[in-house]
């Protein structure tokens, strides 16, 4: 079972002020979009970046990016360009699916959310009762993805899937979806990150 990994950065937080967050520096050094990258290879997925086609900062990524022609239009059309891409490049039978400021997001989860991935399956990683990322798109849901726009992302997709199609894995790691929308929540989450991630 071959799954791959992409990373959506192609959105402009504007409630991150002039800061751009995906290259917010962390405690233990580095940028979050490159640790990010990391962890997903050390979950051992092949990793690319999605990014705006007008916003090309692929020099400062550690990992191939796809450009998103459509990214101004929101998450969805962004996801719909990145896997209209993959289907003609990647032979993986699973995609997982996450944004780019999950600061505390462990390897571990990553990992776990893999293991369970299949091509006929959705796989969704639940902490305390509340879901996160990354999700995992078995390739029979690609063509759906393809065809997402605007700003819903892949919601649309999983709530269309049938319940024996839906996979939730419960863990024990609130980074799955805690995110930050602005530098204060950010500084906050940092704070969590000191311990070096295991």
């Amino acid at each position: 079972m071959t799954s791959a990994l992409i990373i959506v950065a192609a959105g402009k937080s504007r409630r991150f002020g002039e800061a751009d967050k995906r290259f917010t520096v962390l405690p233990h050094g580095g940028v979050l979009i490159n640790a990010l990258v990391r962890r997903g290879r050390k979950a051992g997925l092949d990793v690319s970046v999605v990014l705006d086609s007008a916003d090309d900062v692929s020099a400062q990524i550690d990992a191939p990016c796809i450009f998103a022609p459509n990214a101004e239009q929101g998450m969805g059309a962004s996801i719909a360009d990145a896997v209209s891409t993959l289907m003609q490049q990647s032979k993986a039978e699973s995609l997982l699916i996450m944004p780019a400021d999950l600061p505390l997001l462990r390897v571990e989860s990553i990992r776990r959310v893999a293991a369970r991935a299949a091509s006929n399956r959705i796989v969704i990683p639940q902490c305390a009762g509340q879901r996160g990322h990354p999700v995992a798109f078995g390739r029979q849901f690609w063509p759906a993805l393809s065809c997402l726009k605007g700003d819903e992302g892949a919601r649309s997709v999983i709530s269309a899937a049938s319940s024996e199609d839906v996979d939730i894995v419960a863990l024990e790691d609130e980074g799955i979806y805690l995110d930050a929308d602005t530098p204060e929540q950010m500084s906050n989450l940092l704070e969590k990150l000191r311990p070096v991630l295991r």
